[in-house]
């Protein structure tokens, strides 16, 4: 024999866990609500956790409508060195209405292209490849900070334009969007002679 539930008893047991459901979702903290964090309750908190929290939070930006700009000192030596490591000190600011960021997806970094001026071979020319040099922190619009561009991929002696430039990874270069490069002609040559 089956055992039937009156009707009334399925409707408060409907009624009931419906009630119960409400309730639980409605004292659930949601995304949105701001918890606040005392004092005490941040001490086991150490600044690097809190940064990398920060940096978990990533912008959305449509980075092929955003605005694009920088502003690059520094000089391009007349001499560098085939054989060993060079760096070049720059300051760049960001006038870019998006932070650059120093990690991550869609990190900036620093690049330099190349090209020998009295070097025949066409295996002396490179745009894209070269040593990127990655930011030291986030830069934020208006921020500036400076940065040892390494340029190590010139192994032939010769004289060539060098031009420092930024990239958008996997976007585009800056000069790409009208920013202007940091240019110069340089004569790379051997250090260890």
């Amino acid at each position: 024999m089956k055992s039937k539930i009156p009707a009334i008893n399925l409707l408060i047991i409907v009624i009931t866990s419906l009630f119960l459901i409400l309730t639980f979702i409605s004292c659930s903290p949601r995304i949105t609500d701001k918890i606040d964090v005392t004092e005490e309750e941040s001490e086991g908190i150490s600044e690097e956790e809190v940064k990398e929290l920060e940096e978990e939070v990533v912008d959305v930006v449509d980075y092929e409508s955003a605005q694009v700009g920088a502003e690059i000192k520094g000089y391009i030596p007349s001499f560098l060195c085939t054989d060993s490591d060079n760096y070049i000190k720059i300051e760049i600011t960001n006038t870019s209405d998006f932070t650059w960021r120093s990690s991550g997806e869609n990190m900036v970094r620093i690049g330099y292209h190349y090209y020998g001026q009295d070097v025949e071979n066409s295996q002396y020319i490179e745009y894209n490849k070269a040593t990127r040099t990655i930011l030291p922190y986030n830069v934020e619009p208006g921020e500036n900070a400076e940065i040892e561009v390494l340029i190590n991929d010139i192994t032939h002696k010769g004289i060539y334009v060098l031009q420092i430039d930024l990239v958008l990874e996997g976007f585009y270069w800056f000069s790409a969007k009208d920013v202007p490069m940091l240019e110069g002609r340089t004569y790379f040559g051997s250090c260890t002679d």
